[in-house]
Order: C-alpha cells, then structure tokens, then sequence
C-alpha cells in the first residue's frame, strides 16, 4: 500500500504547525528549543521510515499470498493435465484392446509414452515445490527481518479494524496487532481490545481519524491529545487490505514535550514583541537622559546617533554634530591619537579607552574619557564618554602645585645654603671695613694711603651690598617693615626711575591715591622697584614702555601660602619676553641673561626674597614677543602710614664724642672681635674680650664696672640671644648690642634687644653704642 507523503494533519486540519519562532529568544532557551525541535523532526523521520518499511513488508506480504496462490493454481492445473492424458491414454488403450487386441507393439508404444509424459509431469512437480519452498522460505526469512525491526522500533505501531455504527460513523477501532512500544505508550496492552473498552474517555475525533483513513484509504497526518493518558500523539494512519476493508495501520510517537516547547514558544512569541517594546523605550529613556555622551559611528568619521547629552554638554546643535565628521571637533593635539585608536580599535576588534578634547560651542576644550567597543559588523563602532574636564584641571592644577613646591623646595635650599655663605662673607667683610676704617683714620695726612684705603673700602661696601642681597633672597636680612604709602613712594621714585631706564623708554604709574598702606622696608621696597625698573629696561634695548600699576586684592598670594588683604606691585614691560625655561629659573640666585659684567644675576632674587619675608609672594609671567609682568605681593598695613622721623638724635651724636665706657665684646671669631675691639678702643672705650658665652659670664661676675655688652649671635655652645639672658640675670640692667648678620632669631627664641647687622663701619658701631649709653 502506498502512502501519500503530503498526507498529514491535526485533529483540527491537515496542516502540520511550523515550530520555529519568527524573532529568536535568548541563546540558552534557543539551544534548549533547537535540540529539542532536532530530536522531535528526528523521531518524525524514523516514523515516516518504519510506515515506508511497514508499506513494503504489506507489499510483499501481498505478494507472497500471490505467488503462493499461483504456484498452486500452476501444480493443479498440472495435475488436471496429468489426469486427463492419463484417462485419454487408458480410454485409448482399451478402445484399440477391442478393436485390435493383437497389436501389441502399439501398445507398448503407448505405455512408453505414457511413462515419458508422467516422468515430464513429476519433475515438473519436482520443480514446482522446490520453488514453492524457497520462496516460501525468503518470505519467511523476509518476515523474521521485519518482525525484529517491528518489534524494535521506538515509535509505537498498530493494527486494528475500524469500526463504524449503523450512520457510517466511526465510533471505535480493535486493535490487532501491537508492537512493545505500542503498549508502553499507550501503558497497557491493547491486542484483542477496543479503544473504548480500554478507556470510554478517548475524545470522538480519535475516531473520526482513524475512520477517515480506513474509508477514504487516504493516508492521514494528525496530533491529538490523549486526555486518559495526559499526554499528546503524533499519528500517521494508512489503510491496510482491499477496498471493502476497514483495517488501518498506526504509527504513532509522543511529542508531548515538543508540544509543551511549542506552546511556551507560542506564549513566548504572543508577549516578545511588547518586551522587545518595553526594553526598546526603557532603552530610549536612559538614551535621553544620561549624562555621558552616548554615540554610534562609523570608522570613517561620521557620527550616526549621539544621545541628547552632547548638545547638553557641548553646546552644539544636535543635527550639526549628525552633518560634520567629528574630526572637525577633535582637539588637533589630539587627532592623531584619536585615529590610531580607531585603526587599532578595527583591527584588533577589542574594547578600548581613550582620552581626547572635544570642541564645545563657546571656544572652549572639554576632556572627555571614551569608552569604544567594536559593532560585530565590522563597520561601526559604539562609545561612551565621560567628561573629566573638572578631574583633568584638577590634575594639572595637583601638578602644577607639586612643581611649585618642588621649585619653593629648591629655592629654599639654595636660600639656606646662600644665607650660610652671605652670613660667612659678612663676617670677613666685618674685619676688612673695619680695619679699612680705622687705617683710613691714621693715613688721613697720606693722599696716596687714602686713595688706595677709598678704593678698598668701595669694593668692600659692594661687597656688603652683594651679601644684603643674598641675604634677601635667603630670607636672612634685617627688615624694618612699617606702613608705607606705595603712592607716594613710587611718585617720589618717578625722577630716580626715568633717569635710571634712560630717555627712550617711557615710565607710567597708575597707582590711585585712595589705597591703603603697604607692611614693608621701605628702603628695600625702593631697591626691589628699582631692580625691576633695570630688569625690565634691560628686556628693551630698543626703548618701550614699563607700567607701574598697584591694586587691591584679597585671598591667597599668588598661588603661596600667605593669605589676607595685599597691595599688588604690578610691573609690566613691551620687551621681548621670556621663553618658558627661561621663565622657571629667573629667581635663582646668580642666573642671568645678561652678558658677562652687566649683571650680578641677585635682582630678582632680593625681590623675591623681600616679598616672602614680607609675608607676600612675588610672581613672574612672560611670554616671548609679549613682555615681562612682574607682581609683588605686599600685605595691607594695619596702620595708617606716618612721616619718617630722624634717624639721629642730637643727644646721640653728642655721645658719639661722650667720655669713655667699660665695654665687653664676645665673639668667637678673633678676627671679627680684634676689629670689633680695635674700633671702640679708637673710640676711646675700654674694652674686654671673651671668645664664649660661658667665659663672657663669668668675666660679669667678676666686673661689676662693665657698662655695655656687645655679642656675636652665631656662636658655638651658647647663642648671643642665650648670653643676653643670662646676663641680665646678673645684671638686669645691663644694655646689650646683638651683632649678626640674619634678619630673624630661630623660633623659640624671645628676646628684646637692639641688634646691629653686619657688615658694620666705625661709625655705625658708635652711632649703635652711643644709642644704649645714653639711653
């Protein structure tokens, strides 16, 4: 029996339902359902093939029945054959027995041939039941084969009649036949029983299947639903025998776990599309509102989508982004490292990160951080950015700070080490203009000895300044800060500064009368202006402009330390400027640009140093081709500026010539102290000498009649602050002269007595003496 392979169907059609969802759902499901898709068409297969095989073995079940029917047809024709020509032979024989009972050479003739015919007839016979044999036994054989794989196969198989009421409606179906997989499906043993014998609760359309195929002969595709056994069947029904029978074959599996695949798929597909919906607008919504900039792109330098942040952050419109490359807003430093990591970003196919500034609508350079992951097209691209402008400038700004400590550290190195050297060169100074001083004094009759003594004492006193000027920059010389009037100062400076830059260079002041006063020195605030006057009229060697330019400003000095309200001393020239490494070394002590012998390379380092020890900050800013700004920080006054009074008393240079006192120097430097001493003996004191704190002590107590004591501060095992103390626990009123060559004690030192800075004249040394003996 053939079977039509478009033959199939459901108990509601003849369509077989696709299994394969349109839109694909997540990986691990998909391979779950694929398998299981796989292993259902699988088992369909081998079901179409046990109904082929099944086909066939009926086909030659038919065909042995035929054979075998034919064979015997042929053996009794034979046979007929056989017994007729024998009772034509006897009918013959007895005829020519009568008729002619003598002859019997025809006779025996006859019976020869009679025996000839029957030995044709037996191995005819012969033949014929050889072949019956054999064929029976390849049928046989054939069956054997086919009982085993019927018996085998998986799928379950049975054969039953259909049957129909009086109507012709098929209302039930004996089975005849069942394979062990027929049984363990249906879980019982159907041979020899009706479906409605075996459960009463099979639904009508089993039947109306089963009946369709056995009356139409049409072989019929169909999955039903088996409410006894909970479980559904995947059927194919055929008919079995001649056209007046109503025996059908069944092949049939259960899918109830396809089928359960199926009807998760089908809900799965019922709600994917609003998933897909809602994650789309969730999708959408953190698109429009994140704070990072969002982008798609290509590779070759067009944005496709950007989220609504880079209008928001950039300031650009959203469709002139669309429509330039975005090369165009790429920082041009930067647009070189940009297209390497996208090169990089293709090649390779691996996220990456990259840092790169971005053109903002207003001019200005946003830094932005990126994150960028390959499109699986290979085409385009996906980022997110970040912007870390405030993060960079902090960066830089932790940078920046970290020179500047870096450079204060240096500075204040290199200050320790020249406040030891101009404190040491202060002190050879001290013995050579003091003994300079007195031989001038007895050469005064000799012109040549008083030329030569002249000349000495000027390369000493320039020496004295060198060391004030170091000892500025070392933040180690004496101040006398007062209030001063930066107004007034700098008009009486006017005249002093335009003769000092010369007639080709212009001097303006824009200072406003109403400022408060500066706490400085006024005489080195006067040198430091003057200092930066020849700096900036050395940037000029054509002639041009310097202006002098005070202000009031509060908060942090400059990027230092110090805070509060300041005067700031701006200084601007039209010079050449300077380049930026020239820049970071222009407050080191002895650099210079200068030609060799037009400059000590001190200037700016005494500016800077008189700033800090003011409790200000000086700043230098410069370009090439746009000038120098010099600014120097000055703290507000918190007293109203006054009038300078006279720096001498009559009443003391009336005791400069007074009658003589008993004056003890200390100072552990014999060469200092013989030149202290050789200068107050000249002036007609008597003088006692000690090399320590200790020995200076004990000299005290042993001389009641000592009127003034005058000491070194530097000195070993017991300071001259330290012998002060003691000393005026001997002698509480006993006036004492600090000689030294720093500007502040050490911190922790409280003390208050005159001091009097080194490098110092005859003349000074007495104005300073006089001072206490009088007082």
């Amino acid at each position: 029996m053939s079977r039509d392979p478009q033959a199939g169907g459901s108990a509601q059609g003849n369509t077989r339902p696709s299994i394969r969802p349109s839109i694909r759902p997540s990986t691990r499901y998909d391979d779950e359902l694929e398998q299981a898709l796989t292993t259902a068409e699988d088992a369909r297969e081998e079901a179409m093939r046990w109904a082929r095989e099944s086909d066939r073995l009926q086909a030659l079940l038919i065909d042995r029945d035929r054979e075998v029917a034919r064979l015997r047809a042929e053996a009794e024709q034979h046979e007929a054959i056989s017994r007729t020509l024998l009772s034509e032979f006897e009918t013959t024989v007895r005829d020519r027995h009568f008729r002619d009972a003598s002859t019997a050479e025809e006779l025996q003739v006859a019976l020869e041939e009679l025996e000839v015919t029957n030995a044709a007839l037996a191995h005819a016979n012969e033949e014929l039941e050889k072949k019956i044999v054999e064929r029976t036994a390849a049928i046989r054989a054939s069956e054997t084969k086919y009982r085993l794989l019927f018996e085998a196969m998986d799928e379950g198989f049975l054969l039953g009649d259909v049957l129909f009421d009086e109507a012709g409606r098929p209302v039930d179906i004996r089975f005849l036949e069942a394979n062990p997989s027929a049984a363990r499906l249906m879980r019982q043993d159907v041979v020899g029983r009706r479906l409605q014998e075996i459960d009463p609760s099979f639904e009508p359309h089993w039947y109306a299947v089963f009946g369709r195929a056995a009356r139409a002969g049409k072989a019929t595709r169909a999955e039903l639903y088996a409410k006894p056994l909970r479980a559904w069947f995947d059927f194919y029904v055929f008919k079995v025998g001649g056209d007046d029978d109503r025996r059908v074959a069944i092949v049939f599996k259960d899918v109830t776990e396809r089928k359960r695949i199926e009807d998760a798929l089908k809900r799965f597909n019922a709600t994917l599309e609003e998933r897909i919906a809602e994650r789309t607008r969730e999708r959408d919504h953190l698109w429009e509102l994140s704070e990072d900039l969002l982008v798609y792109a290509d590779y070759d330098g067009r944005l496709l989508r950007i989220s609504p942040s880079w209008s928001r952050l950039l300031g650009h419109e959203h469709a002139a982004l669309l429509a330039r490359p975005y090369s165009e807003i790429v920082h041009p430093d930067d647009a070189g490292l940009v297209r390497a990591a996208l090169d990089e970003l293709r090649d390779r196919r691996r996220p990456m990160r990259l840092k790169c500034r971005i053109l903002a609508a207003d001019g200005s350079w946003r830094w932005i951080s990126w994150v960028l992951s390959p499109d699986p097209d290979g085409c385009h691209l996906h980022g997110v950015g970040r912007d870390i402008t405030a993060e960079e400038a902090a960066t830089a700004a932790l940078h920046t700070a970290e020179e500047q400590l870096h450079q204060a550290q240096k500075m204040e190195a290199v200050g320790q080490l020249t406040g030891g050297v101009a404190h040491d060169f202060n002190n050879l100074l001290m013995a050579v203009l003091g003994n300079l001083d007195l031989l001038r004094k007895h050469l005064a009759t000799d012109p040549k000895a008083k030329r030569l003594i002249s000349g000495a004492m000027q390369g000493a006193q320039r020496g004295a300044t060198l060391t004030q000027r170091l000892l500025a920059f070392a933040r180690r010389q004496d101040l006398q800060t007062q209030p001063v009037a930066l107004s007034a100062l700098l008009d009486d400076m006017r005249n002093l500064l335009e003769r000092s830059v010369g007639p080709r260079i212009v001097v303006r002041l824009k200072v406003p009368a109403a400022l408060p006063p500066a706490l400085v020195d006024p005489n080195q605030l006067e040198l430091a202006i003057l200092n930066l006057a020849v700096n900036a009229r050395d940037a000029m060697p054509d002639g041009g402009t310097i202006t002098f330019d005070v202000t009031e400003t509060a908060g942090t000095a400059a990027g230092e330390r110090a805070s509060g309200p300041f005067l700031r001393l701006s200084v601007q020239d039209t010079g050449a400027g300077m380049d930026a490494d020239t820049l970071a070394r222009a407050v080191e002590p002895f650099f210079s640009t200068k030609g060799v012998g037009k400059g000590t390379g001190l200037g700016l380092s005494m500016v800077h140093g008189l700033a800090v020890q003011s409790g200000g900050a000086f700043r230098l800013s410069s370009a090439p081709g746009r000038g120098t700004l010099a600014e120097l920080w000055l703290p507000v006054a918190a007293t109203p500026a006054e009038a300078a009074e006279p720096t001498t008393e009559p009443a003391v240079e009336a005791a400069v010539e007074a009658a003589s006192a008993t004056i003890l120097v200390v100072d552990d430097d014999a060469l200092i102290a013989m030149s202290t001493v050789d200068m107050l003996t000249d002036l007609g004191h008597t003088v006692l000498e000690a090399n320590a704190g200790p020995l200076a002590l004990d000299v005290l107590r042993e001389n009641q009649d000592i009127d003034l004591l005058v000491t070194d501060y530097a000195m070993p095992g017991m300071t001259g602050a330290e012998l002060a103390c003691e000393a005026h626990r001997i002698r509480p009123d006993l006036p004492v002269l600090l000689v030294t060559g720093y500007a502040d004690l050490p911190d922790g030192t409280v003390i208050d007595v005159p001091r009097l800075a080194k490098p110092y004249t005859q003349q000074q040394l007495a104005m300073a003496v006089a001072k206490l003996l009088v007082g």
